[in-house]
């Protein structure tokens, strides 16, 4: 039997997350062959080592901070990726606003699904736009187009579904945790174009105040370079972590200047403070659920973490966002097999099968 050639692109470690569990129900399908094109960026190819061992991969690309930098380089990757693409005659390909890919599959006319929910960052998203088979986005983002299809909920909830994660309060015991008595940060890199205008090293300024309320402070720090700013006053992660989310779920509330791990910090229970000043349609069904604060300066957090403390706002989180995915969001990975099963002429019945097996 001849196999569907699927290619998955990923270049942020939260599309190892978000494909990870779509790779293994496609490859129990038995109709598959997978490849993996990973962007090595900090420690992502470990990451992807770790999630998905077996699955073939090819390291393309780098990551680099110049817009100019980016460019070349994505030239560059293109050029090797059409000669790999000849090879290989891949039928359909697949990444989050991936436009690398969506421009090889172009050029040989085969399909490409593009997973989105980010339409603000302009340069990304019209980069691909016009050239995807499809663009897959969240129904709560007010875009609409030829080749746009919506469904319910988060990018997220492909990982962070309830079929999926499940939290591990011993996930808590190698750090001296205990639940709801520490609070998660997240201080991304000025790397990514995205938020190149956030001054790196802000969030140390809210520290010692946490620390005075008698919080531990868990911190993700993406730019290790920063780590003296925080050594003293936090716990600081070193990746990969066997379960961040669990980490992020019996946290008090969540500080993040990036925006990935503040939904998924919603998402798993938790309300977030977000730092990065992006605005995002994306944010507004969070906002609207009254889990999601936005904060300019430390003033700004310190007012939101006073909030959330005096109006049990953690409660309200897990009631609110456990009601919605039992009633109106849905299953994401579901979503990515079966738009993926649909451009190429597969039955996505295939799915239950395998779910029944």
């Amino acid at each position: 039997m001849n196999k569907a050639k699927i290619l998955v692109g990923i270049t942020h470690y939260p599309h190892v997350n978000f494909f990870k569990h779509a790779v293994r129900i496609l490859q129990g399908l038995g109709y598959f062959d997978l490849e993996l094109v990973v962007q090595p960026r900090g420690r992502l190819v470990s990451i992807v080592e770790r999630e998905l061992p077996d699955v073939p991969r090819s390291l393309w690309g780098q990551h680099r901070s110049s817009l100019i930098a980016k460019l070349v380089d994505t030239a560059q990757t293109e050029a090797r990726l059409l000669s790999h693409y000849r090879r290989r005659r891949f039928d359909v390909v697949t990444g989050v606003r991936n436009v690398t890919l969506t421009h090889v599959a172009w050029i040989y006319r085969r399909p490409s699904v593009v997973f989105e929910d980010d339409i603000e960052y302009k340069l990304g998203f019209l980069a691909y736009k016009p050239l995807a088979t499809r663009v897959v986005m969240p129904a709560s983002i007010p875009y609409e187009g030829r080749n746009v299809v919506k469904y319910r909920g988060f990018k997220e909830l492909a990982y962070l579904h309830p079929k999926y994660f499940k939290p591990d309060e011993q996930a808590l015991a190698e750090y001296g945790l205990r639940p709801g008595r520490f609070v998660f940060v997240r201080e991304v890199s000025g790397t990514s174009l995205n938020y190149r205008h956030i001054e790196q090293g802000a969030l140390a300024r809210v520290c010692p105040s946490l620390r005075d309320m008698g919080f531990g402070i868990v911190l993700s720090l993406e730019n290790k370079t920063l780590r003296a700013l925080f050594k003293d006053q936090c716990i600081i992660l070193e990746e990969p972590v066997r379960d961040i989310h669990s980490l992020l779920h019996f946290a008090a509330l969540t500080i993040s200047s990036g925006d990935s791990m503040a939904r998924e910090s919603c998402l798993v229970g938790t309300p977030a403070i977000y730092t990065g000043r992006r605005e995002m349609a994306i944010h507004a069904e969070l906002e609207k659920r009254g889990c999601f604060f936005n904060a300019a300066d430390a003033a700004d957090i310190l007012d939101a973490v006073e909030t959330i403390l005096r109006n049990n706002i953690k409660g309200h989180t897990m009631r609110v966002i456990s009601e919605a995915i039992g009633s109106e969001w849905e299953d994401t990975t579901e979503v990515i097999v079966n738009n993926l099963l649909s451009v190429i002429h597969k039955d996505d019945s295939l799915v239950a099968r395998y779910r029944a097996t």
